[in-house]
């Protein structure tokens, strides 16, 4: 891969413990390098100014740059690199992977939490520990936990219907009785 002066080497491969993955760019916008991103909270403003992000790409090289979002045509929302005023290159980053710091994350109210947050959470029934949370995904339709449940597997979405609670502080998620039930 060629480099580009606006993406400064990291050291490692793929994302950091202390690093959120955030969105990704989907696309290139323009002519000017501009790039189309695809954000899991699309009404997120991290990016509202330009803020240090580590674009990865999909061998699990990093990348440091400078990173700025606003919103574009429908529900589009466009980036900016800073330092990056080339369509080509901007088209080689198609599906990178945008992270930031954890530390650099803006705080959240009492009531409300980070996705992230949700993954190794035990998931329990009544007072029955069934599983662990393994991948949060994020879809069209909303949320959806990938629930280890012994040697199998079950996805349930993040929706009152199935979700009767999250606590962070007992790191629990206590499902309706029905939930992991096959439909």
């Amino acid at each position: 891969m060629r480099s580009h002066p606006c993406l400064r080497p990291l050291p490692g491969n793929g994302s950091t413990d202390d690093e959120v993955e955030i969105g990704l760019i989907s696309g290139v916008f323009g002519v000017k390098g501009e790039v189309r991103l695809y954000l899991h909270n699309p009404e997120s403003d991290t990016f509202a100014e330009p803020t240090r992000a580590v674009l990865i790409d999909p061998q699990g090289n990093r990348f440091e740059c400078k990173l700025s979002a606003r919103t574009g045509a429908g529900k589009r929302i466009l980036g900016r690199i800073e330092g990056l005023d080339d369509r080509d290159f901007a088209e080689t980053l198609k599906d990178w992977q945008i992270c930031v710091a954890e530390a650099d994350l803006p705080e959240v109210d009492d009531d409300e939490f980070y996705v992230y947050e949700l993954v190794g959470m035990s998931v329990v029934i009544g007072a029955q520990e069934v599983g662990t949370v393994a991948v949060v995904h994020n879809t069209p339709g909303g949320d959806l936990l990938e629930i280890a449940v012994g040697n199998d597997v079950r996805f349930v979405p993040i929706v009152e219907r199935f979700v009767q609670g999250i606590d962070l502080e007992t790191r629990q998620i206590r499902l309706v009785e029905d939930a992991l039930e096959e439909p």
